[in-house]
């Protein structure tokens, strides 16, 4: 009897002892969901940290005025320090008296007579920019001395060269019209478009600017082959005229610069 009792507590112990483990499994594992979900809610919750400012972009703008270049790319083109020195500079172009002209558009003459207009082109630009008193010498530079790559530096260089204190470069651009209710037959409209920029070779500094537009209406000439060639030569016309224009806008400047430093 006594060891039938002693079986039955035994087992009631071990049973005992596997309801405290299971009991102790289910506890944990319930703890660790719980965690997991409490988890995931946080990361849904917290806010997304703010994007950090652009790398290209420096300073602090709000509370000053801006004297430097706001993008850090720029300072590999030229530097705030150079900048701000090119700025202060006051350019005097007193000592500045031979001056070299360049031609960045291409001419293709379609005739001998179109050639023979735009050397006299050429020439009166020449002869314009010589009646200023500036000047005493005014050269072509030749196009030997110009590489494909016409950077500033590099037509400095070919400035120099030549040994010239300035450099006028000006570009043509041709626009004509043949067919027009206005117009009469055989009758052709060219509009010159041209600009012009004055280049200290010292310095690196563009001087001046100048833009100048001019029109010609052209009917066709007896010697003319055809209407291509009437329309080739009041382009040639119309751009001799703008060239014209353009050195006398800067003959008229230099002169007035003249006058304000004397006063």
């Amino acid at each position: 009897m006594l060891a039938r009792w002693a079986r039955e507590a035994t087992r009631g112990r071990v049973g005992q002892k596997d309801s405290i483990a299971m009991k102790s499994k289910i506890g944990l594992l319930t703890l660790l969901l719980v965690l997991t979900l409490i988890g995931g809610c946080g990361m849904k919750m917290t806010a997304p940290a703010p994007p950090p400012p652009p790398e290209t972009i420096v300073g602090d703008v709000a509370n000053e005025a801006p004297q430097a270049s706001l993008f850090k790319g720029d300072q590999a083109v030229l530097s705030d320090q150079d900048i701000a020195r090119i700025l202060a500079t006051q350019l005097n172009l007193e000592d500045r008296h031979k001056l070299a002209i360049l031609n960045l558009s291409a001419t293709n003459p379609w005739s001998a007579e179109l050639a023979e207009t735009e050397a006299k082109n050429v020439d009166n630009l020449t002869a314009a920019l010589k009646a200023s008193q500036r000047f005493t010498e005014v050269r072509l530079l030749s196009s030997l001395l110009v590489p494909e790559k016409r950077t500033i530096p590099y037509l400095r260089e070919a400035a120099a060269r030549v040994q010239a204190d300035l450099l006028f470069v000006y570009t043509t651009h041709i626009q004509y019209f043949r067919r027009d209710r206005l117009l009469k037959a055989d009758e052709v409209h060219a509009q010159c478009v041209a600009e012009s920029a004055l280049l200290d070779v010292r310095t690196g500094i563009v001087v001046h600017t100048g833009h100048a537009s001019e029109n010609i209406s052209a009917q066709k000439a007896p010697g003319d082959l055809n209407l291509d060639e009437t329309v080739a030569r009041a382009q040639s016309e119309a751009k001799g005229k703008a060239m014209v224009s353009l050195a006398n806008t800067l003959t008229a400047y230099l002169a007035e610069q003249k006058k304000r430093m004397a006063n």
